[in-house]
């Protein structure tokens, strides 16, 4: 099980945190589409997130290892005005 910390829209209607259970290597898609499945009425949401791992942001040929990785987060997309 690894916890991810949710930021914007996510975090208002999940909370700050989840917990998601992560296979021994993952990448971003990965993540994307455990957190879809975990949570299907966000699926279009989370999709469109960008993904950090301990502070950087993941590319789609990253990939990481699940004991080695401490901190993960879901990162909406964001508009200015």
């Amino acid at each position: 099980m690894k916890e991810l910390k949710l930021f914007a829209y996510l975090a208002e209607t999940l909370g700050d945190r989840i917990t998601l259970q992560l296979p021994p290597t993952f990448d971003k898609e990965q993540i994307l589409q455990l957190a879809a499945a975990a949570y299907p009425l966000m699926k279009a949401e989370i999709m469109t997130c960008n993904v950090a791992v301990d502070q950087e942001f993941a590319t789609i040929t990253d990939t990481f290892v699940r004991e080695e990785v401490g901190e993960i987060a879901l990162i909406p997309p964001v508009s200015g005005g």
